[in-house]
């Protein structure tokens, strides 16, 4: 490939450039500062001769089709000395990490992510003194986090995650005060650091899908500007700390599939302030319990998302899920619920999602449920249900998944669902309806009995 390039026209983004730089001559341009070439089908190494531009501060190669190894050559010779943005991400460059990139102490930013490479993170990166961007997501790194780390005192935004890394969470991260940090999708392992509640500017903290264990931290109550708490799937245990009741800014909180007991911290679920913030939480599958009507007897005025299922919420629905305006999934499958339905549950939101499955619910379905018009996916199923299906489900022509088995429904079937015109999947077995199945339903039932 051959490029014609300007001694001022350095930035070459999204031209459709392909071929190598192989036989480029970056020896012509010696007091070339910035080379930006990005968003293009460039592939082949990486050349070494980039390293002979002695007055380069900016390098972007991001978003191509470079492969091998980061050359030794490349950052071992002036470009120590003056390089301050390197931004390789979103290639298939391999092998490990060069140590050597330790000793570019200008560094700003390193973007290295979406890329193969495999080995440890090098130690070396503790000299980085002045960096503000580290992000080595979505490689095939492993081994543990250097605790080198904590010496990046300028760091704002760090990512590890979607690599293969193991060990603890170096406690040196706690001295990193503006720092956003993820870290999910790894096998890091052991509690997680008390040092961490040092974070006090953190706004991110994604730490979920690892193999964290222990309780966590109430010094987590310190991150009084957490936006975004990501603890899912791990196996933290204990209680969940009445301190996150502090955390008056967060609007998501995950905190799912791990082994938590105990009851809600009041300061969450009943006119605390997080209660205004909160937008999106997930609480299921642990073990905590309670009396959900008491537990969320409040009004949560920004929330739009709510997965409390599989734990072990008793009590009865409260109606106020209905004052929710901006609800849109509500989810309390799988926990021992008991009691009716509430009319008005879900009406006056956007409701779209309604998982009320494998509780022990009694009683009639609302007829209010058919003023749902937004609502797509309604599960009932597996509960102690009677009556018959509302034929004021005719109006609910949004409707995507409606699972209703399991229960003592009777009386017939309305031919009014056959409506459903965006229906794939309709489940009213082990049931007691009285008639066949209506023929505007046919093509979509199989059912194994009805009586």
């Amino acid at each position: 490939m051959q490029l014609c390039w300007k001694r001022r026209q350095n930035n070459m983004t999204g031209f459709g450039l392909n071929g190598t730089l192989h036989e480029f001559s970056f020896s012509s341009f010696p007091n070339l500062a910035k080379i930006d070439l990005a968003m293009n089908s460039l592939s082949g190494n990486i050349p070494s001769q980039i390293a002979n531009l002695s007055k380069l501060t900016y390098l972007d190669l991001s978003t191509n089709q470079f492969s091998g190894e980061i050359p030794q050559k490349f950052v071992s010779l002036q470009i120590f000395s003056k390089l301050v943005y390197l931004y390789l991400y979103n290639n298939s460059l391999s092998g490990s990490i060069p140590p050597e990139l330790g000793n570019l102490n200008n560094l700003l930013e390193l973007y290295i992510d979406t890329n193969t490479f495999t080995g440890p993170i090098p130690s070396t990166f503790g000299n980085l003194k002045k960096l503000t961007v580290l992000l080595a997501f979505h490689n095939n790194l492993s081994g543990q986090i250097p605790s080198e780390i904590g010496n990046l005192k300028s760091l704002d935004i760090l990512s590890f995650s979607e690599n293969n890394l193991s060990g603890s969470i170096p406690a040196s991260l706690g001295g990193l005060r503006n720092l956003t940090l993820h870290l999910y999708q790894n096998q890091l392992s052991s509690p997680i650091p008390d040092e961490l509640g040092n974070l006090i500017s953190l706004t991110d903290l994604e730490l979920s899908d690892n193999q964290l264990s222990g309780s966590v931290p109430t010094s987590l109550g310190n991150l009084v500007d957490l936006e975004f708490l990501y603890l899912q799937e791990n196996k933290l245990s204990g209680s969940i700390p009445p301190e996150f009741g502090n955390l008056m800014k967060l609007t998501d909180l995950e905190l799912d599939t791990n082994q938590f007991t105990g009851y809600l911290p009041q300061s969450i679920c009943r006119g605390g302030s997080l209660q205004r913030s909160l937008v999106r939480a997930r609480l299921d599958g642990n073990q905590l319990t309670g009396n959900l009507a008491e537990d969320f007897s409040g009004v949560f005025p920004n929330l739009e998302f709510i997965d409390l299922s599989y734990n072990k919420f008793h009590g009865e629905i409260s109606s106020t899920w209905g004052r929710c305006p901006k609800l849109v999934d509500l989810r309390i499958a799988g926990n021992n619920i008991s009691g009716r339905i509430p009319p008005r549950i879900g009406i006056g939101t956007q409701l779209q999602s309604l998982d009320l499955s494998s509780n022990n619910l009694v009683g009639e379905i609302p007829k209010e449920l058919g003023k749902l018009t937004s609502i797509r996916k309604l599960l009932l199923g597996d509960n102690q249900l009677f009556g018959g299906i509302p034929p004021e489900f005719g109006a609910l022509t949004n409707l995507e998944i409606l699972n209703l088995s399991r229960n003592n429904l009777s009386e017939s079937i309305p031919e009014s669902l056959g409506n459903f015109m965006k229906l794939h999947y309709l489940n009213l077995s082990n049931n007691k309806f009285s008639q066949e199945i209506p023929a505007q339903l046919g093509i979509w039932i199989s059912c194994p009995s009805w009586i």
